[in-house]
């Protein structure tokens, strides 16, 4: 059975109006702080308040946006194509378009974890207050953690994505939407695998080499996603091997 696996970054998501990381204007929640200070796992217990402010607001903010329609496209994949998603994004705007199984590899911003026990729990878009808040196994505070993975911080997930990557043939079809490649090396990992790729972002990155790319669309991932659905069920359901232009 052929196979779609979709690879999407934080531009999907920009496209609801989530503030990025690498993109986002001076008045931007990213602008406010210092990401070496509050996504830093070296030093994150150092900056304990200033850290669990940041993603209180970040959640906060998550809560005002919404689904936009290329997260819906990814959801109409996996119903007529058991597509695979797999996102570096910590949003949880696929799972409210009606997504099921996303292999969030850089975890989820809704989610809680404590160093001091081990325990992981849902706050939803609640703010934790490290003055009231407590783990809710062990009643400790300063363990606990945004449930995302920090820059130098082991990403556990890893391993199973690259299995899946790896698993691609021929036949298959891997998408990649709204990523720059800064964090995972996705012109290496179109080069390396052997199914149709398709890149899919808002415009040519200047560190990004799209030549080992099948296809590449630029534009707002929401504007575009009916060229994109059209190119990607047309290679899904066309015969043969890996498909050419």
């Amino acid at each position: 059975m052929r196979k779609l696996v979709v690879l999407s970054g934080s531009g999907i998501s920009a496209d609801s109006g989530l503030d990025t990381f690498r993109t986002s204007g001076d008045r931007s929640l990213w602008a406010q702080y210092d990401a070496d200070q509050v996504c830093n796992f070296d030093c994150w217990e150092e900056y304990f308040d200033l850290v669990h402010e940041f993603y209180s607001r970040r959640r906060e903010q998550l809560a005002e946006v919404a689904p936009n329609p290329a997260h819906f496209l990814a959801v109409s994949w996996q119903k007529r194509f058991a597509a695979d998603l797999i996102t570096q994004n910590v949003d949880d705007l696929f799972e409210r378009a009606g997504a099921q199984d996303v292999l969030h590899v850089h975890g989820r911003l809704t989610s809680m974890c404590c160093f001091e026990c081990g325990a992981q729990w849902d706050i939803g878009y609640s703010k934790f207050d490290p003055a009231r808040d407590r783990c809710p196994q062990c009643q400790g505070v300063h363990g606990v953690k945004p449930n995302v993975v920090f820059f130098r911080e082991p990403a556990p997930l890893y391993g199973e994505m690259w299995r899946r990557l790896a698993a691609l043939t021929r036949d298959d079809v891997l998408v990649v939407i709204g990523t720059s490649g800064a964090v995972l090396p996705i012109a290496e990992i179109a080069r390396r695998c052997p199914a149709t790729s398709i890149l899919s972002n808002l415009e040519s990155e200047p560190g990004l080499n799209e030549q080992p790319f099948d296809h590449v669309l630029h534009g707002r991932a929401a504007e575009i996603a009916p060229q994109l659905d059209a190119l990607a069920t047309r290679l899904m359901e066309r015969p043969g091997l890996k498909a050419t232009i």
